[in-house]
């Protein structure tokens, strides 16, 4: 993920096709795929996908059944739209879905995201290699909560 890149040529799926808060997902990463391409998606397709951004969420039909995908987009929008800053919109987001990432171990691909995005975090240093020991299922297992299993965070 390239933070200095504008969206790559990538084309967000039409909408139309969809329907509900899956139509309400591409609608928004097609409104700014610019700001989507620079966000890291929290529901553990880096690994699962080999997406790189929440973007390619929305470039192939994985967003339909995601509700993380679909809300960090939804958010994206919203934010952007109250004139929020990039580096305001990336931490509002890692902040409210970094506990939903299903692997116990960060992936390459999120460690990137973490050195390239526009604020920093002083723990980032601390968690670097490997999180510390939790109920999450090990590094190559999702958790049952986590992208499409139908579970809702709160809305903002």
């Amino acid at each position: 993920m390239n933070l200095t890149a504008s969206a790559e040529t990538k084309e967000v799926l039409d909408p139309h096709q969809f329907f509900g808060q899956a139509k309400a997902g591409y609608v928004a990463a097609q409104k700014v795929p610019e700001i989507c391409d620079k966000l890291f998606c929290y529901c553990g397709c880096d690994r699962t996908d080999c997406h790189g951004s929440l973007l390619e969420c929305f470039t192939s039909d994985h967003g339909v059944d995601c509700h993380i995908c679909q809300e960090e987009a939804l958010l994206a929008l919203k934010m952007h739209r109250k004139k929020k800053s990039l580096a305001e919109i990336q931490k509002y987001i890692d902040k409210r879905y970094e506990h939903e990432y299903p692997f116990q171990v960060e992936s390459e691909t999120l460690k990137k995201y973490k050195a390239e995005r526009l604020w920093k975090d002083s723990s980032d240093k601390d968690k670097n290699k490997e999180k510390p020991s939790s109920p999450k299922k090990e590094s190559g297992e999702k958790k049952n909560s986590s992208c499409c299993s139908g579970k809702k965070s709160e809305s903002p």
